[in-house]
């Protein structure tokens, strides 16, 4: 890849303020600070531009966005507690690949690139971008925001409002209004108000009950020794799966992502011979009105324990659907405070719950999906991944890029737990029960047969 050409670029806002942390945005810190030196943990997006836009068109509209949201131009400090602090006018980096071959492969670096990139909290605005142009005219641009101040979905809104802004400039219309919605200092403010102290302290007892009844680890044992590298992420673009996750979902009158998790939980349960596994889930947090469009940091994890005995996987889909409508309705908390509990029942059974498995839908949407002719055959394939990922067993549900109508079923596994043909075997056995229970009502004491 060319050099990319880094313009300064100034944005203004409309207020100046500091502020208590919200709970997301604590929790992203712990994590942080849990992670080596120097690790990114950024999310970037790719979106296209549209015909008759210049690079002047998109500095200009980068900086509007970043007006627009206060959590793009918010910056961090830890005295007396995290605090954030949202400047009212400053300046960000807007890099310039300029390539006359560059195409999607240029995209995807470029993505690559400000996705690792480093950012200074304390002083930094947390929003870079960067544009591909072929002989000065812009084709795409990638936005990319650390995640202290923005998550998965917050990004996917950023990336959409953008496009639809340049499209606009393009067709010489006035630019789109944004969405209403909550400013993260906003947010922390109603978390401690008295309504949002009612809604913690609900949502806390239900972290102390239902870590209360976690295992100590889903896995009882290593299954052997590490390898090189020891964490290894699997994934299996599946157009099948896809399908049979809607026809499903239809049949017992569930989300899509409920029969997602109950089959990642069964196919857990069926690896380490539990009747129950805990989990901790990836809740997005935006089931009030003002937080749906709002651009910040709101998913947290929330603790939850599958029942997976059955004695059917129609059975397990159903105990699913109820574990997980529980957890995430209790999403909004202190982290701080959850680890509070999580310290008083490690000292109480003698080591801490499991706090190593993860499930995340990550899905843009779950609309049902539909299709002609002959499913085209999965492919299953491998993700870099760096050796320090902390996790035992993190399974998600996606999209595949360029194929849609797919999903996409990863894992991500410790293979001291789990070797990677264990992780493939777990993945395809993962998409079979999928598609068999389309058929028959597969029974638990069988899913042996699936890893």
């Amino acid at each position: 890849m060319n050099d990319l050409t880094w313009h300064k670029v100034s944005f203004t806002g409309t207020r100046a303020e500091t502020g208590p942390a919200t709970w997301g945005q604590r929790q992203v810190w712990r994590d942080i600070r849990q992670m080596p030196d120097g690790t990114p943990y950024n999310v970037a997006c790719p979106l296209a531009v549209a015909e008759g836009i210049s690079l002047d068109d998109v500095l200009e509209l980068t900086t509007e966005l970043v007006g627009r949201h206060e959590s793009l131009r918010t910056v961090f400090t830890e005295e007396g507690g995290l605090m954030q602090r949202v400047l009212a006018s400053g300046d960000i980096l807007v890099g310039v690949l300029d390539d006359p071959e560059a195409g999607q492969e240029q995209v995807d670096a470029l993505a690559a690139r400000l996705h690792d990139a480093d950012f200074d909290h304390a002083t930094d605005a947390p929003f870079r971008a960067a544009a591909a142009a072929r002989d000065g005219v812009p084709y795409a641009v990638v936005v990319c925001v650390t995640h202290l101040a923005a998550d998965l979905q917050s990004i996917r809104l950023l990336a959409a409002e953008l496009e639809r802004m340049l499209r606009c400039r393009a067709e010489g219309a006035p630019l789109p209004a944004p969405a209403p919605a909550a400013q993260p200092l906003d947010v922390a403010a109603a978390e401690q108000s008295d309504s949002g102290q009612r809604m913690e302290s609900a949502a806390l007892a239900d972290v102390r009950s239902t870590l209360s009844a976690f295992p100590r680890a889903n896995f009882a044992r290593p299954a052997g020794p590490a390898q090189t590298p020891r964490y290894r992420q699997g994934g299996l673009s599946s157009y099948v799966a896809a399908a049979a996750l809607d026809t499903l979902a239809a049949r017992y009158r569930v989300g899509s992502s409920a029969v997602a998790l109950a089959g990642a939980a069964a196919m857990l349960g069926a690896v380490t011979g539990r009747d129950e596994v805990g989990l901790l889930l990836v809740a997005g947090n935006r089931i009030r009105a003002e937080l749906r469009h709002a651009v910040g940091t709101l998913t947290q994890d929330v603790p939850a324990l599958i029942k997976v005995a059955g004695p059917a996987f129609s059975d397990v889909i159903q105990a699913t659907w109820k574990s997980s409508i529980r957890a995430y309705h209790r999403g909004r908390f202190d982290p701080d405070k959850a680890w509070d509990i999580i310290d008083e029942l490690g000292a109480e059974r003698g080591g801490h719950p499991e706090l190593r498995s993860f499930f995340n839908d990550y899905r843009t949407n779950s609309a049902p999906v539909t299709s002609s002719g002959a499913p085209a055959a999965s492919t299953f394939g491998w993700a870099d991944r760096t050796d320090e990922d902390g996790v035992t067993f993190f399974a998600q549900v996606g999209d595949t890029p360029g194929h849609p109508g797919a999903v996409m079923l990863s894992l991500c596994a410790d293979t001291t737990y789990l070797p990677p043909d264990a992780i493939e075997r777990y993945l395809r056995g993962f998409e079979r029960l999928l598609v068999d229970q389309l058929s028959r009502d597969v029974q638990v004491a069988r899913l042996g047969e699936y890893t």
